[in-house]
């Protein structure tokens, strides 16, 4: 308002994924929807968060419970920003680069797990193959009514122990966490092959990535943030479960697990 943005003016959201969320949302619902521009200056944003459309913003209950599905004009990935990213933060995106190549990619998968590129070629490579994963995915569903739901592989408890730890946990060290928990609950149900779990934990542990939840988060936390859940439907939770490596099915409804 101040700026004297009218409806012809774009906003540039640049920096990591809350930026863009946050800078989207506003675009949404500022004179029913401006223009905006993605500059994700983060891998985590550049793979995931800039991608799709979905702004928005948390609320004291839960994760991105307020939001708008509003797609940027534009999004701009420069690798050179990421020159100045602390590692603890490429890791944090090799998360999701490693969940979309799990879910479309197994290509993608291995080059993840061999640990943290080391080579800005390689590190480009992982970005590329991780961004046309989802945008793959988003091009064929746009607004979230079948397929793009399996974006949210590990994210139901992933989102669930970033609020139980006051998000002392990284949104992609709770993510690997997450999609761990949803591969060994594939394989008790039958529905992913045998060792799947086990390769996926190994993959975690060469990026650097938790495998387990920190020592000491309150159970009731948890599971009190996963009755929030956004994809819960009449009291069941429906989950994204890994099949194997490249393939997973979503929409797979489980019960309420504080019950």
């Amino acid at each position: 308002m101040e700026a004297g943005i009218e409806r012809g003016g774009t906003v540039l959201a640049l920096g990591g994924g809350v930026v863009g969320d946050l800078a989207g949302f506003a675009a949404a619902v500022y004179l029913r929807g401006v223009h905006w521009v993605a500059l994700p200056t983060s891998l985590l944003a550049m793979v995931d968060a800039s991608l799709g459309g979905k702004t928005g913003c948390d609320l004291p209950q839960g994760k991105n419970l307020v939001g708008a599905f509003h797609p940027p004009s534009l999004a701009l990935a420069d690798l050179q920003t990421l020159e100045t990213l602390p590692e603890v933060e490429l890791r944090n995106g090799m998360a999701e680069a490693l969940k979309h190549g799990l879910l479309g990619d197994a290509e993608l998968f291995w080059r993840c797990a061999q640990g943290l590129p080391r080579l800005p070629s390689e590190l480009e490579a992982v970005a590329r193959q991780a961004m046309a994963v989802k945008v793959r995915v988003i091009q064929n569903d746009p607004y979230e009514k079948g397929e793009r739901a399996s974006l949210n592989l590990g994210h139901t408890l992933g989102h669930a122990l970033e609020q139980a730890s006051d998000f002392q946990m990284r949104h992609g060290e709770a993510v690997g966490v997450g999609i761990l928990a949803a591969a060994r609950l594939a394989e008790q149900m039958g529905i992913a092959q045998g060792g799947l779990a086990e390769e996926i934990a190994a993959a975690l542990k060469r990026l650097g990535l938790p495998t387990q939840p920190p020592p000491g988060l309150e159970r009731a936390r948890v599971l009190q943030a996963m009755r929030q859940d956004k994809k819960r439907l009449a009291g069941k939770l429906r989950v994204v479960l890994p099949t194997r490596i490249g393939a997973a099915r979503w929409g797979v409804e489980i019960d309420d697990p504080a019950r």
